[in-house]
């Protein structure tokens, strides 16, 4: 299902066009960027004091962190063409490993047959193999949910140790209430055919997705920054909600925001979340419009960040933690990408704890939160407790759309009136409703300018 009927024309005529882009973060700059290419006249319209979104590089002291594991993968050449020449010499290729840290040992990832022979007892493998073996035989119907779906392609034992526990911490839902869509592609050759492969002649056949990217040298949040900077500041709207979109239920034609009025509206971007939108029509879409959106749920992050007195933390760009112990997903090392991000001497890691609104984590206060953290750090014996020397938080609101079970058929009726607005697009994951990667809201970005363009 493609939001707003999207690549379809919606201009029928050409004349010069005007870009009304709702949100100043990785989506809406990424349009923005494209349609500077062009020359189309723009103006971005964002909330907060400072371009970014969820894509910031926060400077702390003589650290800098960014607000996310960000990386930018290699997956459109035009689009990493386009990044070269935006970064120019800033722009790095990083070659760095991720782990999974569990039961005190640090395994691959994405797993691979050999490390795991490795890390797990000989019996547990042998259920490995035998669940494979047996679902190898097997004929199953299509799975319902994420927990059917991770049995099925990798067995009860595996998906067990690697994915239940955290796919519940991720998304705050047990994993029979969760699409089969936010499963990757970062288990596969986990199949017998590919064990034997990889134990018998010893070859790999798991490209890391993880260990090679594109990072900027003083941070991803530089890419936003160059792009204002390229854009215009002048042409972004900073502290400047938008509040209302007047529409005649065909075209956005007005558009309220902060205390000014825009009259003459051309084309419309929206890379806020959807429940933002909806809420932001006037009139109102119908009861059953809003009734969907409201049923929808968002996942939040909260980053402890740690300041650590020792030149590195660990070799690894990012270490997941699967076990339910753990309250955090995942840690990340800015150091890792880029020397830069933090004295020689010195590293600082950031520690990523997912919540919803008025669960335990979202409630708990940062000192409770911080030292729960670091003791469970220190206990797993990753951490002296004399390493650390700082810390502070940062909060991510939106961070992962929650596609819960039957969401894409909530979904459709929404974009389906959405759709009846021939001139507005919606792009980035909130506004999308879908876990998408940098790169690819670059590209529809690119898709949409050449598209009105």
């Amino acid at each position: 299902m493609e939001p707003l009927g999207f690549l379809r024309k919606k201009m029928s005529d050409k004349k010069k066009t005007r870009l009304h882009i709702l949100g100043g973060g990785p989506a809406g700059l990424a349009v923005g960027y494209f349609a500077q290419r062009k020359k189309i006249d723009l103006e971005i319209y964002e909330a907060s004091n400072k371009i970014g979104g969820n894509c910031k590089t926060i400077i702390h002291e003589e650290y800098r962190f960014d607000t996310g594991a960000h990386r930018f993968h290699d997956k459109h050449d035009e689009i990493t063409l386009e990044l070269k020449d935006l970064m120019g010499d800033e722009l790095l290729k990083v070659s760095v490993p991720s782990k999974i840290f569990r039961a005190g040992n640090m395994i691959n990832f994405p797993l691979n047959s050999l490390n795991l022979l490795k890390n797990l007892k000989f019996s547990t493998l042998l259920n490995v193999i035998y669940e494979n073996i047996l679902n190898s035989c097997r004929s199953f119907e299509s799975p319902n949910n994420f927990k059917d779906l991770a049995q099925i392609r990798y067995g009860r034992t595996l998906s067990n140790l690697f994915l239940m526990n955290y796919t519940k911490k991720l998304w705050g839902k047990d994993p029979t209430k969760l699409e089969t869509s936010i499963s990757g592609d970062r288990l596969k050759n986990l199949d017998l055919v590919s064990f034997l492969k990889e134990t018998i002649f010893k070859t790999s056949l798991n490209k890391h997705l993880d260990g090679s990217f594109y990072y900027p040298r003083y941070g991803f949040g530089t890419i936003f920054e160059n792009i204002e900077e390229y854009i215009g500041s002048e042409k972004i709207k900073l502290q400047t909600p938008v509040k209302m979109l007047k529409h005649d239920g065909s075209k956005i034609k007005e558009i309220i925001n902060g205390e000014e009025k825009v009259l003459d509206v051309d084309t419309v971007i929206n890379s806020l979340p959807l429940n933002i939108l909806i809420n932001i029509l006037n009139p109102a879409p119908p009861r059953k419009i809003i009734e969907a959106i409201d049923s929808l749920n968002y996942r939040n992050l909260r980053l402890c960040i740690l300041f650590l007195d020792m030149p590195y933390f660990s070799e690894n760009a990012s270490i997941y933690f699967p076990e339910k112990k753990f309250p955090f997903t995942r840690i990340y090392e800015p150091k890792n990408r880029s020397k830069v991000m933090a004295p020689l001497d010195k590293t600082c890691i950031v520690i990523e704890i997912p919540y919803s609104n008025d669960d335990e984590i979202h409630l708990m206060s940062e000192i409770k939160l911080f030292n729960e953290i670091s003791s469970m750090l220190i206990d797993s014996r990753l951490l002296k407790n004399n390493n650390i020397i700082g810390h502070t938080f940062f909060n991510i609101d939106y961070a992962y759309p929650v596609m819960e079970v039957g969401t894409k058929n909530k979904l459709i009726p929404v974009f389906n009136y959405l759709n009846k607005f021939k001139n507005l697009y919606n792009i980035g994951r909130g506004a999308e409703f879908k876990y998408i990667h940098t790169h690819d809201i670059f590209k529809k970005a690119s898709l949409i300018i050449d598209e009105i363009s």
